[in-house]
């Protein structure tokens, strides 16, 4: 069999992740391949060692060309990039990429909107797939807000922060259907999600005093004060199995895909959460301002439970609606007027099960767009 010379340009482990597929090896060893070492670091590190997929030419005794077979077609990877809309940088993906503020960050982002670890970029076979790794702004694809792993194609364009870039892996857009190639990760997708009601857990919670509070800070520190606000929400909703709905500058809102006992339980462990975090809170920025200003966070919430309709509204965000939903606003509204931290409906209580000495009868109250007054119960943190 004649000697040909690999036509791929990059390298690559002479391993079963080999692009050639179905080469069997030579059984001898490899050093006598006499292959080329590639600085491991320039390649991510990635395989036990790494070698330019371009044989020198053997010597004549070895003929260890005729000993290689391949099965199908040969497939090659197609070098991709970020492209930056702005500035003009340029960013070639390796096999793994994470996107952030870190160090450790391999595309590392200095906007203030972005986590520090706030995405990933990975390789499967010829695709690269986005996932975002529960960032407090979230990652937009196509202007589509991601909610599992994505597939990307060359032309698509990808959001982090205010950070807008161009995915280009050459060549033609894929095409095919790509949750045909048995990936165990899902695709974007890209029709609206239908509406569907069920019933649901929720949380509003809202910073008391925020408008007054600003007017005392400069724009960089309210900044900074609410993406702290936001990264102890997103972890604990996201510890609690919550779904984070949506940030409405200093408000919060959250909800459970359930009304069962345990949902309860998460979303009642989780509004004492929040508050035992503003309490205990001791970054430097929250630090300063209660030591110069005597400025501390202080979050009302409201728990409710009712049918909502779940779904994907103009440009494919997923939000939840519907009069529960407004009621939970209003229950959230109520906690100035009884001046008490956590409110819960009668509803949310009339689910509960179990000890209920925690919570006590504040009456009955009329809120705006309800025609009936509801019974709230304040809650022992």
């Amino acid at each position: 069999m004649k000697s040909k010379p690999c036509r791929r340009k990059s390298p690559c482990c002479l391993d079963s992740a080999c692009p050639v597929k179905g080469a069997i090896l030579p059984p001898w060893p490899l050093p006598r391949l006499e292959l080329e070492p590639i600085d491991r670091a320039r390649f991510g590190g990635h395989g036990s060692l790494l070698f330019a997929h371009h044989f020198r030419k053997p010597k004549p005794s070895l003929d260890f060309t005729s000993r290689f077979r391949f099965k199908g077609r040969r497939h090659h990877h197609m070098p991709a990039l970020l492209k930056a809309l702005t500035g003009g940088e340029t960013y070639p993906l390796g096999d793994f990429n994470l996107i952030g503020r870190s160090e450790e960050a391999s595309i590392r982002l200095g906007d203030a909107g972005i986590s520090r670890q706030h995405a990933t970029i990975r390789r499967e076979g010829a695709h690269f797939w986005l996932v975002d790794l529960g960032s407090a702004n979230g990652s937009y694809v196509n202007d589509v807000a991601l909610t599992n792993a994505c597939a990307l194609r060359t032309g698509d364009r990808l959001q982090f922060g205010s950070a807008i870039f161009l995915f280009d892996q050459g060549g033609k857009p894929i095409t095919q259907d790509l949750t045909a190639i048995g990936l165990k990760t899902q695709v974007l997708k890209r029709t609206p999600v239908p509406m569907r009601t069920q019933p649901a857990t929720l949380f509003v919670g809202d910073l008391k005093g925020f408008t007054a509070m600003s007017s005392l800070l400069g724009a960089a520190e309210v900044a900074d004060l609410l993406r702290e606000w936001y990264a102890d929400c997103n972890t604990i909703m996201k510890r609690s199995g919550a779904m984070v709905d949506k940030f409405i500058g200093d408000c919060v809102f959250a909800y459970w895909t359930s009304v069962e006992h345990d949902a309860l339980a998460r979303a009642l462990e989780a509004a004492r959460a929040l508050r035992k975090a503003e309490r205990d809170a001791e970054s430097p920025t929250r630090r300063l301002l209660k030591e110069q200003k005597n400025i501390t966070l202080d979050c009302r919430i409201g728990l409710h439970v009712g049918e909502v309709a779940i779904g994907a509204m103009g440009r494919g965000i997923n939000t939840a609606l519907g009069d529960a939903v407004n009621l939970a606003f209003r229950l959230e509204g109520l906690t100035r007027i009884v001046d008490k931290p956590i409110l819960v409906s009668g509803a949310f209580l009339a689910g509960w099960e179990g000890d209920r000495s925690a919570f006590t009868p504040c009456g009955h109250f009329e809120v705006k767009g309800h025609p009936a007054k509801i019974e709230v119960y304040d809650v022992t943190e």
